[in-house]
This record gives C-alpha cells, structure tokens and sequence, in this order.
C-alpha cells in the first residue's frame, strides 16, 4: 500500500483497509459532524452486503454515530447514503454520479485503494452530494 495521508491511517487502522465506500462514509461523517452542534443521528441506506456496507465504518469512525450507542441505523438499500439528522434538520449524502460510475469501475482491491487516494484530494463538493432538509420524519424515535 502506498504511503497514507496522515488523517486516514485511524481510518485504515479501524477498518482494516482502504476503500472507497469507508472513504466516503468517513467524509460524510465529518459532514455531519461539523453541520450538527449537538447529538445527531444517522441512517444508513447501505444494507450490510460489503462493499458498498464499508460506509458504515466510515460513518461510524468519523461521525461518532455507532451501532453501540444506538444512533445509528442500517436499512436496506445497498446504495450509498447516509441521512443524518437532530430531530430538527436533516442532511442526506451521498456520492456525486460521476464519483459513483468511477468506484463501479474499479475492478480490483488495488484500483479500489488508488482510486480512494485520489477522491480524497478532492473536495466535499467534487465528491458529494448533499441535500439539507427540515423536519426528519424518520421511523425511529429521535431523544434529544
């Protein structure tokens, strides 16, 4: 593996590896984490069929929405969105089309781990989409 940036080797060292989809779900997370002030909750619509579940370690990693704290949630969906939300505001993200068609094409650990490399130097805005929205209206129960 190539030498990593500095801010991924917690990532890798949580996960086991680098990936796109751990990729994005950590950058989603930091999203999140830096659009909510308080306590916040996320849905992930990953399912848990890897790759595209490798998000949800992401997500957890960066977020600090854990399966153990019981703020977050998985449902099925095998695509790669996460919303997050307080209760008040709620942020979905996912991966822009063109970053999506690029990890599809992807064909190996090793042109997983390049192409990771390389969406990481990009921007937030190179490499999600983000849709803000008001009240979640979620099927779980959102304490406050």
């Amino acid at each position: 593996m190539t030498k990593l940036p500095k801010d991924l080797e917690g990532l890798v060292g949580f996960h086991g590896r680098l990936g796109p989809y751990v990729l994005l779900g950590y950058r989603m997370g930091l999203m999140a984490k830096s659009y909510f002030p308080g306590k916040f909750y996320a849905t992930l619509f990953t399912g848990t069929e890897p790759p595209v579940s490798h998000l949800i370690d992401g997500v957890q990693f960066s977020s600090g929405c854990t399966m153990g704290r019981g703020n977050l949630s998985i449902k099925e969906g095998g695509r790669p969105v996460a919303r997050f939300y307080d209760g008040l505001r709620s942020l979905e993200t996912s991966p822009l089309d063109t970053v999506q068609r690029k990890i599809d094409m992807a064909g190996s650990y090793e042109a997983g781990e390049k192409l990771s490399l390389e969406l990481h130097e990009l921007s937030d805005l190179e490499l999600i989409l983000v849709r803000e929205g008001g009240r979640e209206m979620s099927d779980r129960i959102v304490k406050l």
